[in-house]
């Protein structure tokens, strides 16, 4: 299996590196569009919305993003980098984003940022109609039962008719907090900062 994480300056990359890596699979950092050649591309992401995209943009990654997928490469994104692969973002004052989600992102309803943990339950097999669920059986766990830490201040309205999701708590029940459809993954929360059941989750869908 081959890793690729993209860093363009947004996140922590190192963490998300040794998150992936814990589960015993080699990781890639890429900084050229060029260097994208893996099973699965993760793009981790922290800051604004416009910012992100801009670079994205600049540096070519969006088109070599849509490239990997239609050559049959998986996706996943994490925090800012699964919301801006919805069709735009209410951020910075509107952010055409990558539309490779049927959805949008918007502030959530509440006054400050959502900051800590949340509970995070679902079976293995509740993904079997996607095509990006655990190919490579690092694990024969098949329910995942945990917490998982939340940090931001935007959420995913899902509007995908055929994907899997889970919100992100029962009081921000709107916005996804994991989402799954065909090879594309987002994950709202950070599952480098969620201790094992970080590690559970990635063995999972891989």
């Amino acid at each position: 299996m081959k890793v690729d994480i993209l860093d363009i300056g947004s996140g922590n990359i190192s963490s998300i590196k040794n998150w992936i890596e814990k589960a015993n699979v080699p990781t890639r950092i890429v900084n050229s569009a060029q260097n994208i050649k893996s099973d699965l591309l993760i793009l981790p992401g922290v800051g604004s919305a416009g910012s992100y995209m801009a670079r994205l943009i600049d540096g070519n990654y969006d088109v070599a993003i849509r490239e990997h997928l239609a050559n049959g490469g998986r996706l996943l994104g994490i925090c800012l980098g699964f919301q801006i692969m919805t069709k735009y973002s209410e951020e910075d004052g509107g952010v055409s984003c990558l539309g490779l989600i049927n959805g949008h992102v918007e502030r959530i309803g509440t006054e400050i940022s959502h900051n800590g943990w949340e509970p995070l339950r679902f079976r293995n097999d509740d993904m079997n109609e996607q095509l990006f669920h655990n190919q490579y059986k690092l694990t024969n766990k098949r329910v995942l039962n945990g917490r998982v830490f939340y940090n931001h201040e935007y959420g995913v309205v899902n509007k995908e008719d055929k994907s899997f999701s889970t919100p992100v708590s029962n009081y921000l029940p709107k916005y996804a907090g994991l989402f799954v459809k065909d090879k594309i993954i987002g994950i709202q929360f950070h599952p480098e900062k969620s201790q094992i059941t970080g590690l559970d989750l990635i063995s999972m869908i891989l």
